[in-house]
């Protein structure tokens, strides 16, 4: 699945069932909703994110004339479920054709690649990647 993103990406966390076997964290950004339930699947794809610095510098500032969308119920188009330590690799992709084509941030994380058009939707995005583990990471399960 390839979502790309630009702008503000709104992002929404929700935990539940805190320190028990059935915790889980919904973490909604932008149209996709991911489900994890451990601090290190979490901190896996936050590092990977902050892996991704320094391709990131490259992006441009923001895209101009991007509404921001909203988050709600109908507006999640994917559901993903992460476990494990799932690999998340990075890579930079300039702009083509004279600037006809932009530059865009890909990052792979398990079955998603996310297209990052500009520096805001990075910055955002991994925002929200550190806020999960770190929300995770605070609250073990049993099993961790």
């Amino acid at each position: 699945m390839v979502v790309h993103a630009a702008g503000l990406v709104p992002v929404r966390l929700d935990l539940a069932h805190v320190g028990t076997a059935e915790q889980q964290l919904g973490l909604t950004l932008g149209c996709v909703l991911v489900y994890l339930r451990a601090g290190i699947t979490a901190r896996a794809i936050a590092d990977g994110w902050t892996d991704a610095a320094v391709a990131a510098r490259s992006l441009r500032p923001a895209v101009a004339g991007h509404r921001p969308l909203v988050i709600g119920p109908t507006t999640v188009a994917a559901m993903v479920r992460y476990a494990g330590s799932p690999r998340v690799i990075s890579a930079f992709e300039p702009a083509r054709a004279g600037g006809a084509v932009p530059a865009v941030l890909r990052i792979q994380a398990g079955p998603v690649t996310w297209e990052i058009c500009d520096a805001t939707a990075y910055t955002s995005m991994l925002r929200a990647w550190r806020q999960a583990a770190r929300l995770l990471g605070d609250n073990p399960t049993e099993d961790e």
